[in-house]
């Protein structure tokens, strides 16, 4: 009989331990959930995540997968939400051309200037200047340095404006 008290013992010691014997959950490999927001990233959108900067350059996923419609070019696709990034899969594409990044800079810039010449007295940065016929804009200094060191054009994507002084929503004070 104390084989048979032992058993229970050990039954009702693993039916109430968490699986993988810590307190942590560990996801799938292909999953991460993060405490700060609760949300998960997984999949394609990890591996982009991962290479593609991480938590420095993408930030923390602020919601989970959903389905949305594109304002780039109208069609819905799979989207995550994160702090500095939209991640849309596009399964028609191939790697590495499956994930992209919403055009949020366009979007927003669209949405602050609505005239033709956009934000006012833009200038072109003089130092190590980088011109781009797509777009007619400039890219130089600090600016140039961190989009090349970040990603440069699959991450950043083109300028779409020159360099110009507006002022911060968050607080206050005025930006280059």
């Amino acid at each position: 009989m104390q084989w048979l008290s032992t058993l229970g013992a050990l039954m009702l010691l693993v039916g109430i331990m968490p699986v993988g014997g810590s307190s942590y959950s560990y996801a799938q490999s292909d999953s991460r959930t993060f405490p700060e927001t609760g949300k998960t990233v997984k999949g394609k959108f990890l591996t982009y995540w991962n290479e593609h900067g991480g938590l420095a350059q993408q930030g923390f996923p602020i919601t989970d997968e959903v389905q949305e419609k594109s304002d780039t070019d109208g069609k819905t696709y799979t989207m995550q939400y994160f702090e500095r990034a939209v991640f849309e899969a596009h399964p028609e594409n191939k790697a590495p051309y499956d994930i992209l990044l919403s055009l949020l800079g366009v979007s927003e810039y669209g949405r602050r200037y609505t005239t033709a010449a956009g934000a006012p007295s833009q200038k072109s940065n003089a130092t190590t200047p980088l011109k781009f016929n797509e777009t007619g804009k400039t890219i130089g200094g600090r600016f140039r340095e961190y989009w090349e060191k970040n990603g440069g054009l699959a991450q950043q994507g083109f300028p779409i404006s020159d360099e110009f002084q507006e002022k911060s929503a968050l607080d206050g004070k005025t930006y280059t």
